[in-house]
């Protein structure tokens, strides 16, 4: 029986996934590292041949790119405006395609993009392909986690070498952005700067850390030098200990595509 393949397509590693809802929930769970030094139409067609998980047959193909993301709000947004609202914040390199994504709680729109060799390789080893930018279900669940005690809420997304923050008023998607970093305190020192430009109490803002703990641990202390509510945050307690939450090396964007409400 054909299922839906989730494709995570980060700088170096693919991640995979099979995942059925129900009583009995099926997941399965793969990563492939890339090799560099090889174009990704080759590094996709040695996974077809390694990968158990990609060898079933597949109905459907959800593709989450991890990347940049422009925010615009719903009111303002016009489809056809899409290319260039991004090139203006993203100067163009090289040929790509533009996607968007709609965060319905948060008044949002999310504008990514992939290049298009990538989005060629992708469709010629799987067909028919559906973009969704790794930011999306994150976002869409940040929006949904209100407090009537705190209303403003600044997220932390820790992964791959970068942080991306978004600032909440209730449900109202702020801000979000994308930050290279090597070390925590430069998610630290991205995190505050936020904070004083959004015009907001650093030290007593609540501050929400998501990622592996291999990158969050780092980052929730040195946030607690100066803010008073930093709260990690475990996609096992989140989730209900779900099987997809408690697979090691899920990441989080992933988790919260497949259990998205």
């Amino acid at each position: 029986m054909s299922s839906t393949l989730y494709l995570r397509i980060a700088e170096n590693v693919l991640h995979f996934a099979r995942y059925e809802a129900g009583a009995q929930p099926s997941f399965a769970f793969s990563s492939y590292k890339l090799r560099p030094q090889t174009s990704l139409t080759v590094n996709l067609r040695e996974a077809c041949e390694t990968e158990e998980l990609l060898k079933a047959p597949v109905s459907r193909v959800q593709a989450l790119v991890v990347g940049p993301v422009t925010p615009v709000p719903l009111a303002d947004f016009q489809e056809e405006d899409c290319e260039a609202l991004y090139d203006f914040c993203f100067p163009k390199d090289k040929p790509r395609k533009v996607f968007y994504d709609v965060v319905p709680a948060a008044g949002a729109v999310l504008l990514f993009s992939l290049d298009e060799t990538t989005c060629r390789a992708l469709e010629e080893s799987f067909g028919n392909v559906h973009y969704i930018s790794a930011q999306t279900a994150v976002l869409r669940h940040f929006s949904v986690k209100t407090s009537p005690t705190q209303p403003r809420r600044l997220f932390v997304y820790c992964h791959e070498q970068a942080a991306d923050i978004a600032v909440f008023d209730e449900s109202r998607l702020l801000m979000a952005n994308s930050y290279p970093v090597h070390a925590p305190v430069d998610t630290a020192y991205y995190v505050f700067n936020i904070a004083r430009h959004q015009g907001t109490d650093a030290a007593g803002l609540p501050v929400y850390v998501i990622g592996a703990p291999e990158l969050h641990d780092g980052v929730v202390a040195e946030l607690r030098k100066y803010a008073r509510q930093v709260f990690p945050v475990s996609p096992g307690g989140e989730f209900n200990r779900h099987v997809v939450a408690t697979t090691e090396g899920v990441p989080y964007d992933l988790t919260a595509l497949l259990l998205e409400r």
